[in-house]
């Protein structure tokens, strides 16, 4: 019926197990596996031989019936219908449960119009089908698959004790058949969720009950439209799976704008936070160097030394502001390029010149090339930020000190900048988000490394606007390479080089 993402702290080792039964594995790796396994072994056991025992006597049932064309050929479509509902579902933004089925909606129709004999084997078949093409572990497909059995049981029986086709009887067959089902399917997951975690079965119980009463009254309600005109007719039926798709479609679609809202609510409440600190020390740095200038009678020693912090601060802050304007003129798309043929080896140079002066006595920055490298498509100014901007990385992460070597080479009709330092490096799983915006590799400053977490994003920016791209190689304990390639301008469509 829905299903949960349970990455919470009350739920770590399950996820995505919901109200139609998904038994989520645990993540921690097989050594872990099986020792969860063991612990839910009491419970999937008897569920799972449960479901198989009901589609077995369904089966039986309905073969022993000698059921008509009609018959068989309505249950294949409700069992295709709940496949495919199943392996769609639609997710919901003001229910905390993450999603919806409606492949629920499928299988109370049929336990209404069909009968449990039907119905067990439509849902059973129709959860295994998805388990099974999504290759899920074989406990999590026989439980879900048990699960929905004797969901589709019990939603069967209920709707069968209420007698007459009328429009009364029909809504109250359909209203009992949906609360047998999600009675079943709730206590089940409840209980398989509180096995896992930990938690009171109970406890969870009154959770899932009270963030799944809303979309239960959904699929109440559009079973029962469903089956009252299914009953008068199967082809006008048939004609409601436009709308149904229509909903899902939207209803997905409106989902994925309201994710993009919130990351861009969080982004933006981050930014705030990054921008406040960064911003705090070096005006900090500043106020301070400025009340102790104010005093009458300072050593010219100590008063070049404050000026110096407040020259070096005022820069920091500088490059902050520029950052930030620069980041938002990407985003707004205002950051227009001139490009031009741009003498690659010398916009390098100057950057490499710039920055030793600020250098810490322990690291030694070179710029090596061959032979003077061809010269590159690119925005000369935007070429020079993206290169300070990672030797400044470079910088910053190299705390222990070391050699940081700015190399150019060419490579085919590009040519490669790459600067290489002997810093701290990044994990493997960190290089796949640090051209992020806002991503750092230290963000609880535990290595007392700051930033905004804006300069790589802007590296990337810019070469992709450039015709370039950028990447990262890394080794945790032995330093990174950031290197990007440009078109070279020779071999640059409308470009002319004049090389002096």
């Amino acid at each position: 019926m829905t299903q949960i993402d349970s990455h919470s702290a009350t739920n770590p080792p399950l996820r995505r197990i919901g109200l139609r039964g998904r038994l989520a594995a645990t993540v921690a790796g097989r050594r872990r596996l099986s020792g969860e396994t063991r612990r839910l072994l009491p419970l999937v056991a008897p569920v799972a031989l449960g479901g198989i025992a009901a589609v077995v006597a369904a089966l039986w049932s309905f073969a022993v019936s000698s059921p008509d064309g009609h018959t068989i050929a309505a249950a294949a479509a409700f069992l295709l219908a709940a496949a495919i509902a199943e392996g769609f579902p639609v997710p919901l933004d003001s229910v905390a449960v993450g999603g919806t089925s409606l492949a629920t909606v499928f299988i109370i129709t049929t336990a209404v119009l069909y009968g449990w004999t039907v119905a067990t084997p439509v849902a059973a078949f129709g959860m295994a089908a998805v388990e099974l093409a999504r290759r899920r572990e074989l406990i999590r497909v026989t439980y879900n698959t048990g699960v929905y059995a004797l969901a589709a049981v019990a939603a069967g029986t209920a709707a069968a004790a209420v007698h007459g086709s009328n429009l009364g009887q029909l809504a109250a067959a359909t209203l009992v058949a949906g609360l047998a089902f999600y009675a079943v399917n709730i206590t089940l997951v409840a209980a398989v969720v509180g096995r896992s975690s930990g938690e009171p079965s109970r406890t969870v119980l009154r959770r899932y009950v009270s963030q799944t009463l809303v979309p239960l009254g959904v699929m109440v309600c559009v079973a029962l439209v469903l089956v009252v005109v299914w009953d008068r007719s199967p082809l006008a039926a048939v004609a409601l799976a436009g709308p149904l798709a229509s909903i899902v479609i939207y209803e997905r679609r409106m989902y994925e704008a309201f994710v993009r809202l919130r990351e861009v609510d969080r982004m933006k409440d981050e930014f705030i936070a990054i921008v406040s600190h960064e911003l705090r020390t070096p005006l900090a740095s500043v106020y301070g160097a400025a009340i102790t200038l104010q005093r009458d009678v300072l050593e010219p020693k100590t008063r070049n030394s404050l000026l110096e912090v407040v020259y070096n601060e005022s820069a920091r802050l500088a490059r902050l502001v520029d950052q930030v304007l620069s980041a938002s003129r990407l985003e707004s798309g205002g950051s227009s390029l001139a490009v031009e043929p741009v003498d690659a080896s010398r916009v390098a140079r100057e950057v490499v010149e710039s920055i030793r002066p600020r250098l810490p006595s322990a690291l030694h920055v070179d710029l090596v090339h061959a032979a003077p490298p061809p010269f590159v498509a690119a925005d000369a100014e935007k070429l020079k930020q993206v290169l300070v901007n990672l030797v400044e990385n470079a910088v910053k992460y190299s705390p222990e000190g070391g050699r940081i070597q700015v190399r150019l080479a060419p490579a085919a009709d590009q040519v490669r900048f790459s600067v290489q330092d002997e810093g701290i490096g990044m994990p493997s799983g960190e290089q796949e988000h640090i051209f992020e915006k806002f991503h750092r590799l230290d963000p609880n400053l535990t290595r007392g490394v700051g930033g905004t977490g804006l300069g790589l994003y802007i590296c990337r920016e810019f070469l992709q606007r450039m015709g370039g791209r950028i990447w990262v190689e890394s080794e945790l304990g032995i330093g990174s390479t950031f290197s990007f390639e440009l078109p070279r301008a020779d071999t640059a469509p409308g470009m002319h080089v004049n090389a002096e």
